[in-house]
């Protein structure tokens, strides 16, 4: 990145090079202490205040040069041992460096980045549980897909898609219970038209209502309103200009086309109700696997979704705790529609992995919820 501009109003520009300049290369250590027993953290070691640091950043162009400016002005810098110096040079080059690196998104950066920036909004689901979830549901590029969410931001309706691949004959219904769906992870995977034209996302209750009833009780409402409306528009309007409007022949009077006005009126109706009909075509015939990531309890969600699911097929229930999981577990214990039921609890701990210092890390978190995992018999 090349600054330009003044102190407040500081651009950059994106330049193309072949590599990045390391900066313990480029600044070049010379001297280092034998240990840092005598270096005491008392705030006084930097005699650059912290005013004349933000103003150096705003007049350097260079990593290095701010880097070295600060070197320079430190009194323990160089009784330091040659490790720390190292430590504190990467510290110092991720605060000020100048160059950035365009990655293509794959499913593995934005579980990441979606998990590092606030876990809770993805319902805590790490890289080893999504890949749990895909495996026990067996998507494959040729079925048809059921998905329930309801807080992870896309990032299953993501996952699913991605193991679809881009060219999947089958759908992925993905329904949520709110009026709009969460798409930011299946936003910011990129995918072309086509592929994320097979995600047909739904609201859970116009979905089983276009399947249960035929039609859409919800849009017939309001276009009954809006007739009633229209019809007392229409009489007001007659009445206030019933004397202004002049007499016409019979040769006069214009005749409707009620062919155009029905075409106008299918124009006009959203996208969801068309996704609906097509979501609702899908369940009809069955689905071939069933994903449940819910905030909610999953015990009455599961019980009315199951009926759609073709006899021998998975299903993956997920949760962060493990009471709601050991409840339904019991329940359908107890029934036999359901076969090779398992409560599986994915852990996985992170180490760094450095020369001499490889040690677990030492702030993670230890569970990424729970899953329930099972075959539909009939």
């Amino acid at each position: 990145m090349i600054s330009r501009g003044k102190k407040r109003s500081k651009e950059f520009d994106l330049e193309l090079t072949a590599e990045a300049v390391n900066l313990i290369e480029e600044i070049g250590l010379k001297v280092s202490g034998a240990d840092n027993r005598n270096i005491y953290d008392d705030g006084r070691s930097q005699k650059l205040s912290a005013s004349e640091i933000s103003d150096l950043t705003y007049d350097s162009t260079k990593a290095s040069d701010i880097v070295e400016t600060l070197i320079t002005n430190s009194n323990t810098f160089h009784n330091k041992t040659e490790f720390s110096q190292e430590k504190y040079l990467k510290k110092k080059e991720k605060k000020y460096f100048e160059y950035i690196q365009i990655l293509r998104p794959n499913l593995r950066i934005i579980t990441e980045i979606l998990y590092r920036l606030d876990s809770s909004k993805v319902q805590g689901i790490r890289i080893d549980t999504l890949s749990q979830i895909i495996t026990l549901s067996n998507i494959s590029n040729e079925g048809n897909h059921l998905l329930y969410d309801s807080g992870s931001n896309g990032l299953l309706a993501a996952a699913l898609l991605s193991a679809m691949g881009s060219e999947a004959k089958g759908k992925l219904v993905h329904m949520h219970p709110g009026n709009m769906s969460q798409k930011q992870a299946l936003l910011a995977m990129n995918f072309d038209s086509e592929q994320f034209n097979k995600c047909l996302s739904v609201n859970v209750y116009s979905a089983l209502r276009q399947v249960y009833q035929g039609c859409d009780t919800h849009t017939q409402k309001e276009t009954v309103l809006e007739s009633e409306c229209n019809l007392k528009r229409k009489a007001t309007d007659e009445i206030e200009h019933e004397i202004k409007i002049p007499k016409l022949d019979d040769s006069q009077i214009p005749i409707k086309d009620h062919d155009t006005d029905e075409s106008n009126v299918a124009k006009k109706k959203p996208k969801w109700h068309f996704d609906n009909i097509a979501a609702s075509e899908v369940l009809k015939n069955k689905v071939d696997s069933l994903v449940i990531a819910s905030k909610e309890d999953p015990q009455n969600i599961f019980l009315e979704l199951l009926p759609f699911v073709k006899p021998g097929r998975q299903f993956v229930i997920y949760y962060t705790v493990a009471e709601p999981l050991q409840n339904l577990y019991m329940i359908l214990k107890s029934t036999s529609n359901v076969a090779a039921l398992r409560l599986t609890c994915n852990w996985m701990r992170n180490y760094q992995i450095l020369p001499e210092r490889t040690h677990p890390e030492v702030m993670m978190n230890g569970s990424s919820g729970f899953l329930l995992t099972g075959y539909v018999l009939k």
